[in-house]
């Protein structure tokens, strides 16, 4: 039996770690694009809703 039970699972974490990381780092940008694209659309919406008053 293994005298470590602990080091191949930490060996494990080691080495997909990286990709933990790049596809955590993947989903901010696409958290950080879709609030940007609602900000655009509530921005855009507040002027429409402007535009329509005014007429």
């Amino acid at each position: 039996m293994n005298e470590h039970p602990g080091t191949d699972r930490r060996r494990f974490t080691l080495l997909v770690n990286p990709k933990i990381r790049e596809e955590q780092r993947r989903q901010a940008a696409l958290r950080k694009f879709i609030k940007d694209c609602e900000r655009l659309y509530e921005k855009n919406r507040a002027h429409l809703q402007e535009d329509a008053r005014n007429e």
